[in-house]
């Protein structure tokens, strides 16, 4: 498979490892989620099918909000998970074949929200999955790094130069800003979970910095990203 992926396959190959981890476990359904506390297995995956079927049936108004998501974990409840995954499959063809034409940025952020979920699904069982050379997690990274360069601007920050093994070297925001820049260097797994929403505040505080961070972090805990309150360990 080429190590360059855009947002169709890349949503593709992750979809396809998230059914070969929990199709026919039905045992695991139940299971609590760590980076997602308030949901268990089941209901993450009511999360990732009743994405794909709100997409295609254009239900998107405020999508990505609490209410949105809970709608999808409401209506699903009463799927066992490997219906579940059958509902998720049916709707995820053609959401791929969507992405193969929409936006980068969109089919980014799908990609992102989906390579995360993935990843707290393992967590939750344990079973730890590509951290580093995976093919996805450029796609994702993508979406992160718009993200998080415009919010930057927006906010008038430091710029940050984001230092790792697949992105390279990227910068973030205005390089003329005062205090610029800040650098951070992480492993893509890290990276990832960073800048997704997946580590506390004290956990942020504590990454690599060359350079103080300082109001920086309102980034990470912005309206966008919610970090837990506690130390996520993985």
């Amino acid at each position: 498979m080429s190590d360059h992926l855009n947002a169709a396959d890349a949503y593709r190959l992750v979809h396809r490892r998230v059914d070969e981890l929990l199709r026919g476990r039905a045992d695991v359904a139940d299971r609590a989620v760590p980076a997602c506390p308030d949901w268990t297995v089941h209901q993450t995956v009511s999360h990732l099918a009743g994405v794909c079927q709100d997409v295609l049936s254009q239900n998107l108004q405020g999508a990505g909000t609490p209410s949105w998501t809970q709608a999808q974990v409401d209506r699903l409840a009463d799927h066992d998970l490997d219906e579940l995954l059958d509902a998720w499959a049916e709707s995820a063809a053609p959401v791929a074949e969507v992405l193969e034409h929409a936006p980068p940025l969109i089919g980014g952020q799908l990609v992102f929200d989906t390579l995360t979920h993935e990843h707290d699904l393992r967590g939750a069982l344990g079973e730890p999955g590509a951290r580093t050379g995976d093919p996805a997690f450029a796609v994702a990274a993508g979406f992160l790094t718009a993200s998080f360069d415009r919010a930057i601007r927006d906010n008038g920050l430091p710029a940050v130069l984001l230092v790792g093994p697949t992105l390279g070297s990227v910068l973030l925001g205005d390089p003329s800003a005062p205090g610029s820049p800040i650098v951070v260097e992480l492993t893509d797994f890290e990276m990832l979970r960073a800048l997704g929403g997946r580590r506390s505040v004290a956990q942020l505080q504590a990454l690599p910095w060359q350079g103080n961070p300082g109001r920086l972090l309102t980034v990470f805990t912005g309206s966008a990203v919610y970090p837990p309150e506690a130390d996520l360990v993985e």
